[in-house]
């Protein structure tokens, strides 16, 4: 009989392609999928996103999807065998963050010069021939409230595990 150190080894060997390059690739793809999902559930780990202010009249669409560009932000951005890496936003996208994690946004005060010279037959805009004129804004605050669309979530867990035991089970040939 061989040793039983030997035939452990010789198991892990085996699996080291599974552990080492297909769980992380199963717990990517679940978890980006997951987080997109939240975008169209309004709803992260069964807690549904608090509701919008009655004042907030909306263009078109849901204020958090209504683009889709920070829903698409979602990628897997690192993998190895020991972590994956999610990450939402971008340089295009600094708004992720506070949308995930809620908090308040200050505005500093500010003035600007802004010009509006109208030619008179039309009542189109044309170039300033004028010099312009003066506007102030208030130092201001925003707080946006927490819609969680990434993080640890129950629900994803019972989810990568279900993936990892099914693609786990050995195959009948």
């Amino acid at each position: 009989m061989k040793n039983p150190e030997a035939q452990l080894n010789q198991f892990f060997q085996k699996q080291s392609r599974f552990f080492g390059k297909e769980i992380p690739a199963i717990i990517g793809k679940t978890s980006v999928e997951y987080y997109k999902e939240a975008f169209r559930k309004k709803a992260f780990d069964g807690k549904p996103w608090t509701a919008l202010s009655k004042r907030y009249k909306p263009k078109r669409g849901s204020m958090m999807i209504r683009s889709s560009k920070l829903m698409n932000s979602i990628k897997e951005t690192e993998r190895t065998d020991s972590k994956v890496v999610i990450s939402a936003g971008n340089s295009k996208i600094p708004y992720a963050r506070i949308h995930n994690e809620g908090g308040v946004i200050q505005r500093a005060a500010r003035s600007e010069l802004f010009i509006r010279n109208r030619n008179k037959a039309n009542n189109r805009f044309r170039k300033g021939t004028k010099a312009g004129r003066g506007l102030s804004f208030k130092a201001s605050q925003v707080r946006i409230p927490q819609r969680q669309y990434m993080g640890y979530a129950f629900e994803l867990n019972e989810r990568i595990i279900r993936r990892i035991v099914a693609a786990a089970k050995p195959t009948k040939s």
